[in-house]
């Protein structure tokens, strides 16, 4: 996670000192979609909304900074292990994504098009109601507040692949996406706990 930030951070002060700040512009995107699982038991689509910070770099490519949050309404089930137990989860859950997209400008017909590249660090999280909390740590400030959430995550890298069109401001995308969760989490999770998405959103460039 630190060694992804540390590169998507240096690229962006390169570009910083090469190219004109009228051609940055922050770009809100909204957007609806679809997740396959082996874990999902019921699948009801997907709703995502993402704020990116888009500027120039080399070969009139962009790049994107930012991030997304999503909510799905499909219910998950799965085995997750902690503490050497393993719970039986059945939950909704909920992903943040932070991370980088590379923009690669086309034509085809005479009609511009853009080729969207992008690598996140993607948080699923799920509803740990019945997973005891671990022991808590004691502050060492008397009067700090510590705040208990029946809350659990785990995360990995997500790849996506995608198109886009502007009119204007206005802009219309597909994407689609793999995060395998399970890759990173042997011990706690399946093995084949992955989840491919796709999905179409509508951005504007502020």
């Amino acid at each position: 996670m630190k060694l992804v930030l540390i590169l998507l951070g240096m690229i962006s002060l390169q570009a910083q000192t090469k190219n004109d700040l009228r051609d940055r512009k922050f770009v809100v995107e909204a957007a609806v979609g679809y997740d396959q699982s082996n874990q999902i038991l019921k699948n009801n689509g997907a709703a995502s909304l993402g704020f990116w910070y888009r500027f120039p770099i080399e070969d009139a490519a962009r790049l994107e900074l930012g991030g997304a949050f999503k909510t799905s309404s499909s219910m998950y089930q799965f085995e997750y292990g902690k503490n050497e137990v393993v719970y039986t989860i059945e939950s909704k859950v909920y992903f943040f994504n932070m991370g980088g997209r590379l923009i690669k400008p086309f034509s085809i017909q005479n009609q511009e098009l853009e080729w969207i590249s992008e690598l996140t660090f993607s948080t699923l999280f799920f509803d740990g109601k019945d997973i005891p909390d671990d022991e808590p740590i004691e502050p060492e400030n008397p009067n700090t507040i510590q705040i208990a959430a029946d809350v659990e995550s785990f995360s990995t890298l997500q790849f996506g692949q995608g198109l886009r069109i502007w009119k204007g401001k206005v802009g219309f995308g597909i994407k689609v996406s793999y995060a395998p969760y399970g890759l990173w989490y042997k011990n706690k999770l399946p093995n084949q706990f992955n989840v491919l998405s796709a999905e179409a959103s509508v951005l504007l460039k502020l």
